[in-house]
């Protein structure tokens, strides 16, 4: 991975292209009027472009850059505010002070919208395997701007970690969470929203297994929550209780634990 900026910028943008290229142990190129095509054929690797207000990230294997927005989330927060309903919300049960557990970050839409719900009292960790994924969600997660405060103020307070989620499962203590969440990328390449593509180039895939869901088990206080493709097997394999949706191509299904 090579970090460079964007075409136009400043001594200050390049300073802080360096000390991302420090963070991420990466190494850092002068952009010199270079396309990022050109940049990529001639490094055959990923480019990592810092701009004056976003971070994207040019993946050798993707056409378009990965960069942070909150994608659904602020219709998803309206409609909560206005209608007192998301599917997330039905399926995790979240309450003001619980804490959740998001295995599988993405963007952080689903982390946002429980971060609204749990409230200033409530915890909100996101894990994320994906070195270019986490950095550029955590420093968007800081940034961005929804000319909401209460939403901004979420997303701010959501804790991003990067790692792999079973490991950090085994690490954690029992119950130290109310709920544990996943959202595993879609074999099916069901979301076809405009800011998810780059991610699937991105994002590292791991199967969940019988051993996430005993840890899940161990970890969780009142649920274990999956959202997946309304054919998945994991739904039946695991022992997931399905909300199904009509016409939705993705359910919610939970495990219920109640040792709160």
């Amino acid at each position: 991975m090579y970090i460079t900026t964007a075409l136009k910028y400043t001594d200050e943008l390049v300073d802080q292209a360096k000390k991302i290229s420090t963070d991420l142990n990466a190494r850092f190129i002068f952009r010199d009027d270079q396309p990022i095509e050109d940049m990529i054929e001639e490094f055959q690797d990923d480019i990592f472009v810092v701009g004056k207000e976003k971070l994207f990230y040019y993946s050798i294997h993707s056409k378009e850059p990965f960069f942070f927005h909150p994608n659904s989330a602020m219709f998803r927060y309206k409609r909560l505010r206005n209608d007192g309903y998301d599917p997330f919300i039905e399926a995790s049960q979240l309450k003001q002070g619980m804490s959740i557990l998001d295995c599988t970050l993405g963007l952080g839409s689903d982390a946002i919208i429980a971060k609204t719900k749990v409230g200033t009292s409530g915890k909100v960790v996101g894990i994320e395997e994906s070195t270019a994924i986490a950095y550029i969600v955590e420093r968007g997660l800081k940034q961005w701007d929804s000319g909401n405060n209460l939403f901004n103020q979420a997303m701010r307070s959501i804790q991003v970690l990067k790692g792999n989620h079973l490991e950090f499962l085994r690490s954690l203590e029992d119950n130290s969470y109310d709920v544990v969440y996943f959202d595993p990328m879609f074999e099916a390449n069901l979301d076809t929203s405009q800011g998810i593509t780059p991610l699937k180039s991105l994002a590292l895939y791991h199967s969940i297994t019988t051993e996430v869901i005993q840890e899940s088990k161990r970890v969780a206080r009142r649920r274990i929550v999956l959202k997946d493709y309304w054919k998945s097997e994991r739904f039946a394999t695991y022992d997931f209780k399905v909300i199904k949706r009509r016409t939705a191509k993705f359910h919610f299904g939970f495990i219920e634990l109640n040792k709160a």
